[in-house]
């Protein structure tokens, strides 16, 4: 009988059955690429720790002492290794005496163009700006629907600490697009409505 749920997969991995791993793999390498990628701003930077991630996943499996908790567990492995890229960028960029932009930048008169997919660059763009500890709870939150529990997991805090978190993440992520939402909304064509009894001239 073929595995389908979590809990029957990460007992058959942990028992040694290489072909779980590698539907664990296949159900959780989507999910676990987009959290790096938003957390990094990088897809080339995301793949590899996403890669690393499941080397890390399958190489400590006897670690995993409860089977329900596989997800926090992954995300959490994945945490750790966003986190330690991010300091290793943060200490290259001290010792080149670069000092990054504070302020988020947004390009003057590209607005009007903005498509979905611009729209959804952006948002990456002002993610990244926000404190790590904002931004990965908002990106488990908003865009991989773990529950507050689950996020206290990964980051190892109170729910108490993950809900004002997500608040302050929520407030500032908000403050960086007003600017563009307002433009958006000033630059919108009004439509015309022709005057009652007639068409206009």
């Amino acid at each position: 009988m073929a595995l389908t749920d979590d809990k029957a997969l990460i007992e058959a991995f942990q028992s040694g059955d290489e072909f779980a791993f590698v539907s664990l793999y296949n159900r959780y390498k989507n999910p676990v690429y987009a959290f790096c990628v938003k957390m990094l701003g990088d897809r080339t930077l995301a793949q590899d720790v996403m890669q690393e991630t499941f080397l890390r996943v399958y190489e400590y499996r006897d670690r995993l002492l409860n089977t329900s908790s596989f997800k926090s567990w992954v995300f959490t492995i994945a945490r750790n290794q966003c986190l330690n890229q991010l300091r290793r960028a943060k200490r290259q960029v001290s010792l080149e005496g670069e000092e990054g932009s504070l302020e988020p930048h947004i390009p003057h008169g590209q607005v009007d163009a903005m498509e979905k997919s611009e729209q959804t660059a952006m948002v990456n763009h002002f993610l990244t700006e926000l404190k790590e500890d904002y931004r990965e709870v908002l990106i488990l939150r908003e865009y991989q629907n773990l529950s507050y529990e689950e996020i206290a997991a990964v980051t190892r805090s109170t729910l108490s600490a993950v809900k004002s978190r997500l608040f302050k993440a929520r407030r500032k992520l908000a403050v960086y697009l007003a600017p563009i939402v307002q433009q958006q909304t000033k630059r919108k064509p009004v439509p015309v409505v022709p005057p009652a009894g007639g068409t206009p001239r």
